[in-house]
């Protein structure tokens, strides 16, 4: 029976499985990933392939491996100096580059081995272990740590959902089956959102595609290389948080994101291809949408829109994430939330004696930067102090 099992292997449960066992002395055996998929990152690497990322948002000290520089190390070495691209702010990476730093601390540190490939489905108690049911069996360990991430949380506006009901050609950039690379030519796509992610997929759809892109965003394109305040990262802004009462630490994270925001090189890529003819844009809200022969009508605040398809960047339902997994837990385990429906934990990000958290589940104790790279490396250190402390 191992001492830990990570229910979730992307960019979360991955670098905690390497913390584990790279600095707090974890034996290998004593570690396994539960996931769905096959490989590590598989999630993740789909979704930034799929919107048509080119740079990372964040710095390249945010990264899976155990020292901050990682990345630029291995830039400089001969298996990534041929992937050695950086742009400033922040010397972020490009995303071959940290594919390629994935690949290789995923190698380095022998931590492929540690996955089993599966789906939690229920964790109950079993005498002083806990019991973790999947479909195909039952795994038990001392302590489970949730990493869910949110790709089973997508947002479809109603109009969109009634579209897909009647076998529309409406997709969303981050559905499991969704491959840009296998879309049709010459044709008039739609892609409807306005943060970076919709930003980046037009662009990628403009490139590589003969026919009409254009995108509708609700609001204008705002521009902010981040995706919150750095003071989130530590003390300056964590520590008044931490002072604050539950229910408007919910109100702090969600005003804290800076939500449907593009990066400066992304938005003058984007105008770019805008002033040139290759995009379109329009600031307009889409109302409703219904089927006109072959195609698409879409009814917004600008007057009717046609399309071919729509793919649709709209992000994740503002839900907490596990889905039937984190709920069945709290009725098991009588598990404390926040009004929001969120984990409240201890500082070491224990939301019950033998279950920890990350991510967006750990949002009221770590933050606005909880779901990036950066916070579980924040998290990370707190669970070092309590395995120091307690063992």
């Amino acid at each position: 029976m191992p001492a830990w099992l990570i229910i979730g292997g992307g960019i979360h449960g991955t670098y905690l499985s390497n913390l584990l066992t790279g600095e707090a002395g974890v034996s290998p055996d004593d570690i396994r990933v539960l996931d769905p998929h096959g490989t590590p990152l598989a999630v993740w690497n789909r979704h930034t392939g799929n919107c048509g990322m080119t740079w990372l948002r964040s710095p390249g000290t945010h990264n899976i491996d155990l020292h901050i520089l990682s990345v630029r190390r291995f830039a400089a070495s001969d298996a990534g100096s041929p992937f050695a691209e950086f742009i400033p702010p922040y010397f972020r990476p490009s995303l071959k580059l940290f594919r390629k730093h994935c690949e290789h601390v995923i190698r380095k540190r022998g931590l492929a081995p540690l996955r089993i490939q599966g789906r939690a489905l229920a964790v109950r108690r079993s005498g002083s272990a806990l019991s973790v049911e999947t479909e195909t069996g039952t795994l038990k360990a001392r302590r489970v740590i949730l990493c869910p991430g949110m790709g089973d949380r997508l947002c479809y506006p109603a109009w969109a959902a009634k579209l897909r009901a009647a076998g529309r050609p409406v997709r969303h950039v981050f559905e499991p089956a969704f491959r840009r690379d296998a879309l049709p030519e010459g044709t008039d796509t739609v892609v409807v959102g306005g943060g970076i992610t919709a930003v980046q997929l037009a662009l990628a759809l403009c490139r590589e595609q003969k026919g009409r892109t254009s995108l509708l965003s609700r609001h204008p394109l705002r521009e902010n290389n981040l995706d919150f305040d750095p003071c989130w990262i530590g003390p300056k802004c964590l520590t008044g948080f931490h002072r604050t009462a539950y229910p408007a630490r919910r109100k702090i994270v969600d005003a804290a994101r800076n939500r449907g925001t593009v990066t400066q090189e992304t938005m003058s890529a984007f105008r770019q291809v805008l002033r040139g003819g290759q995009v379109g844009f329009e600031q307009t809200a889409v109302r409703d949408a219904n089927g006109a022969g072959e195609r698409i009508r879409l009814r917004t605040d600008a007057g009717d829109r046609y399309a071919d398809r729509v793919i649709l960047a709209t992000g994740f339902d503002r839900c907490r994430p596990g889905g039937p997994l984190t709920d069945q837990m709290i009725r098991e385990f009588g598990l404390r939330t926040a009004t929001c429906g969120f984990p409240v934990t201890d500082p070491f990000f224990r939301w019950h004696e033998n279950i920890f958290v990350t991510g967006a589940l750990a949002e009221l104790q770590g933050g606005p930067c909880s779901r990036n790279i950066v916070g579980v490396r924040n998290i990370g250190r707190q669970l070092l102090k309590y395995i120091r402390e307690f063992g």
